[in-house]
């Protein structure tokens, strides 16, 4: 099912961010201040499809009641099957994944993503319940590299991680808690590094799935990154061991 942004500006930001868009909803008798002009010369450039309809059509579907005469409906994201993901290290010697383990912010999901994309990881992997989806806010935040990253949505993370296993994948928790600091780490190889939500960190279940728990050591008086820092730090970390390897 498409999702709906509503609102000028949010629509605006949306294309500004690069999300690509289904189509864009005007209401008729919209004045075309400086903003609209920007949303429809945008929206003809990214080729979105613009049409003009009655306000009262933008009220019926506008769940907050607040389009400022104007929606725009994001095609729905389509995930990539875990299977489809090992397959593309199948017979490798290397690959890396990353796994979100109830991560439920979308600013902190897209970054990652971005990240992830970045550091060129081969896929991530979120859970299908109490974790962020694919969203305009997630795209946004990702600077379009979700439609260049694989995104698998599992049931049971649990069971993803002893797939990752069976395909020669080593599974590496992150936790301010941990003994073993990321520079001693193992990060050679397949891995699957764990990150989870902030505050409740990997939950017991899938921590009781990885095979060693790491930690970013800090030396300032703040005791923790947020996740999508620490996701970066891990990340890159795997990428200067693959060039220098």
């Amino acid at each position: 099912m498409a999702e709906l942004i509503e609102g000028r500006n949010a629509v605006l930001e949306a294309l500004r961010a690069g999300v690509p868009l289904e189509r864009v909803e005007v209401a008729n008798g919209v004045k075309p201040d400086a903003l609209v002009r920007e949303v429809l010369s945008r929206a003809r450039g990214a080729g979105v499809t613009v049409t003009q309809v009655d306000r009262a059509a933008l009220d019926r579907v506008s769940p907050r009641g607040r389009h400022q005469g104007m929606v725009a409906y994001l095609p729905a994201f389509s995930y990539t099957d875990l299977r489809d993901v090992l397959a593309r290290t199948a017979g490798a010697d290397r690959g890396f994944v990353l796994v979100l383990d109830h991560v439920t912010d979308p600013g902190n999901f897209g970054a990652i993503v971005r990240s992830a994309e970045g550091a060129g990881a081969d896929g991530v992997i979120i859970a299908e319940r109490r974790s962020a989806p694919v969203t305009a806010v997630v795209h946004k935040a990702a600077a379009g590299a979700t439609w260049h990253m694989p995104i698998v949505r599992v049931p049971n993370l649990v069971r993803a991680l002893g797939d990752l296993k069976e395909h020669g994948y080593w599974v590496i928790g992150a936790s301010e808690h941990a003994k073993q600091t990321l520079w001693e780490a193992p990060l050679e190889g397949k891995v699957a590094l764990v990150l989870g939500a902030e505050g409740s960190g990997i939950s017991r279940l899938v921590q009781s799935a990885c095979d060693l728990m790491v930690t970013i050591p800090l030396t300032g008086k703040v005791g923790s990154l947020n996740v999508a820092q620490a996701a970066t730090v891990l990340l890159f970390e795997w990428r200067r061991r693959e060039e220098s390897s």
